[in-house]
Formats: C-alpha cells, sequence, structure tokens
C-alpha cells in the first residue's frame, strides 16, 4: 500500500469521526430502499421529528415546489412532494448537522452545495437528461469531501481556499499541494458509509475523469448538469464566489441540449430560485 494511499485510510478510520447523520435521517434512507415501502410508514418515521416534519410541510406549502394550496398534515405533503422529493429534503435538511462549526466558511460551503442542488434539479428538469433528484442529490453531495477536510483539518482547508481565490489555482491542484488524497475521493466514502446507491460514490469517484465514464450517458450528462450548476452558484453569488466575468460557461450548454435562449430562461429560473428556495433548507 502506498504512503498516501495509508494516509487516506488513516483519515478515514482515524478521523475523530466521518460525519454521521441524524438517526432519523438514516432510517428514512433505510426504508426508502425498499420499493415497496408505504407512504405511512415514512409519516410515522418523520413525525417523530417534530423539525423534521415541520420543514417538509414548510416546503411542500412553498411556491418553489409550486403549492397550490394549503397543506395542513404529512401525508398530505409527501403526496404532494412525492418520496423522491421528501428524500432530498430529508438528506438537505440534515446537512448542516455535519459541520461542527457553522462561521463564514461553513456557511459558503452550505450555500454552494445546497445551491448546486437546486439548480442541478433545474437544469435536469429542462434537459431531461437525468432524474431531478439523481441531479438534487448529486449536486448536494459532490462536494461533501470539503465538508470532512475543512470540519478535520480547517487550517489546511483554508489554505486551499486562499491560494483558488486569491491566486486563481484550481480547487484541485490548491488541493494536491496540500493533501495527498481528493475531497472527491474522501466524500465517495462518506457517501458509502451514509448507506446512499453504490451509483453516488461512483459519481463521486469518477467526477473529474469524464474520459472513465463517457460511455456511461446518464452518468456523464449528471456530471456536466453539477458542473453547470456549480458555475451557475459562482456567477450569481451563491456560495463561494467569483465576479461574474471570471465565470465561463464554455460549451456545457450547448453540450446539455440547451440553446441561448433555453440556457436565459434556465439561468432566470435558477437565479429565482436562489433568491426564494435556498432559506427553506
Amino acid at each position: 500500500m502506498s504512503n498516501a494511499a495509508a494516509k487516506f485510510n488513516d483519515v478515514v478510520l482515524n478521523v475523530n469521526e466521518l460525519p454521521v447523520l441524524p438517526v432519523t435521517t438514516q432510517k428514512v434512507l433505510s426504508l426508502m430502499s425498499d420499493q415497496d415501502v408505504s407512504i405511512e410508514k415514512i409519516k410515522r418515521l418523520i413525525s417523530g421529528d417534530l423539525g423534521l416534519a415541520t420543514k417538509i410541510l414548510k416546503v411542500a406549502n412553498s411556491a418553489f415546489y409550486g403549492s397550490y394550496r394549503n397543506i395542513q398534515n404529512l401525508t398530505q405533503a409527501i403526496l404532494r412532494l412525492g418520496l423522491n422529493s421528501v428524500r432530498s429534503i430529508v438528506v438537505a435538511t440534515s446537512m448542516k448537522n455535519v459541520y461542527k462549526r457553522f462561521g463564514l466558511t461553513e456557511k459558503l460551503l452550505w450555500e454552494q452545495m445546497i445551491g448546486s442542488a437546486l439548480a442541478a434539479s433545474i437544469i435536469a428538469k429542462h434537459t431531461r437528461l437525468s432524474d431531478p433528484e439523481d441531479a438534487f442529490l448529486g449536486g448536494l453531495l459532490h462536494d461533501v469531501g470539503k465538508v470532512v477536510l475543512n470540519n478535520e483539518f480547517p487550517d489546511k482547508f483554508a489554505e486551499v481556499m486562499e491560494r483558488v481565490y486569491n491566486d486563481g489555482v484550481p480547487f484541485s491542484a490548491a488541493e494536491a499541494e496540500v493533501f495527498e488524497f481528493s475531497q472527491r475521493k474522501l466524500g465517495a466514502a462518506v457517501v458509502k458509509k451514509w448507506g446512499f446507491p453504490e451509483n453516488l460514490e461512483k459519481l463521486l469517484l469518477h467526477f473529474e475523469d469524464l474520459d472513465a465514464i463517457k460511455k456511461e450517458r446518464y452518468f456523464f450528462n449528471l456530471v456536466k448538469i453539477i458542473t453547470l450548476s456549480d458555475r451557475m452558484c459562482q456567477k450569481f453569488g451563491m456560495g463561494w464566489r467569483k465576479t461574474s466575468k471570471e465565470v465561463d460557461f464554455g460549451n456545457l450548454p450547448e453540450s446539455l441540449g440547451m440553446n441561448e435562449e433555453s440556457f436565459k430562461e434556465v439561468s432566470e429560473k435558477v437565479q429565482l430560485t436562489f433568491s426564494q428556495g435556498i432559506e427553506l433548507f
């Protein structure tokens, strides 16, 4: 085993603790792995967590999910949202519990993660190249390794971010100068521990290597959708920012089948969502 691999395993095994999702969230994910799960079982589980139940009702009644009537109970809320959306909301709501502290750095990380999730979902709905809930969870969790690095090595992580935003160094290059393993690999270990489908672990492991998945069109398009959502976050001031002039979408919109008019429509919807939907989570 190489020295770098050994150090990665040390981090995974010996770090204070890899992030742990709240018990209710773990139970929801476990239940939803059963294709025959009933809404009643999900409702009973969520109703035992007042904060989570309140959040589900709040989201179900929000303009973001197109609510057209007042929903007053969990059964109606789950029916309105659908089980996949409920899963995404439960995971997103739980993510703030993963942070060991919540100062400015953590706030920016959180905004970028939830912003990317929301934007990826919108892009997926428009292009129909990915399931919107896959895009939401992928957008939310593709950078979860950054949360772990910041939790366990805040000074080193700050050094990486300083190189990225002061010196214009790509994150992967700045990361390699400081750490001997990538946040993607660490993130893949986290989502595996949390019991997410193997496909999500695979997405993180190959996120930077499109050649490895270019023959798997669904994954290939999902990575491009999430990459575009990240750049929208940067351009529209969600999380770690760059000036608008520094953000280049390249040929991503065209490669996802969007022309200038449709991309403008998607961009406007993403900006509106950032202004209305971010506080829901």
